[in-house]
């Protein structure tokens, strides 16, 4: 019986000793194992998602990045692709999608992931509670949309005000917006 490991994310084989994947430090399964976990994300994965919502747009790396994230949560999605619009300059685009259900549970942990690969989130986040600017520190107004000391953005603009603004939602997208 073969005894080496496997990692669930990159899938490369190691020797039973080891612990953990050299390249994205994965814990490693034995084959019974990684074939369990493997089956189970395949259903998960495949589990038809009614009354669909959408999760995110963007990037099909990231957003196959974020579907892996919440397969291994137990939350149901899948990235399916949408036609950029009739006027031809929006290119087509990908959608994390997930049922209406999972909608909530689903953000929650994208947000939490998104802080668990950017831990300085966390101090931005406090500061911006305080009432500071979260490059600078110094004091900025709730509805201040630009700090005054150092000319920081403190506003995200989502989709929905791209649209009301009478654009085709397009924007530059890299999928790590946490609002929108």
């Amino acid at each position: 019986m073969n005894r080496n490991k496997i990692c669930p994310d990159c899938e490369l084989e190691y020797l039973p000793h080891i612990e953990k994947c050299a390249d994205c430090g994965a814990v490693l399964l034995l084959h019974e194992e990684y074939e369990r976990a493997h089956e189970e994300k395949k259903r998960l994965a495949a589990k038809a998602i009614e009354n669909s919502a959408v999760v995110r747009e963007g990037d099909l790396k990231w957003l196959g990045e974020l579907c892996n994230v919440l397969i291994d949560s137990g939350i149901p999605c899948t990235v399916i692709s949408a036609a950029g619009c009739n006027k031809g300059h929006c290119r087509d685009k990908f959608r994390l999608i997930v049922s209406e259900e999972d909608l909530e549970k689903a953000q929650e942990r994208i947000a939490e992931y998104f802080r668990e690969i950017h831990p300085e989130l966390r101090a931005s986040d406090e500061l911006a509670k305080q009432g500071k600017c979260p490059a600078c520190g110094s004091p900025v107004g709730a509805d201040d949309t630009e700090c005054s000391d150092c000319g920081l953005t403190l506003l995200l603009i989502g989709e929905e005000t791209l649209e009301e603004e009478g654009g085709c939602g397009e924007r530059p997208d890299d999928g790590h917006l946490l609002s929108g």
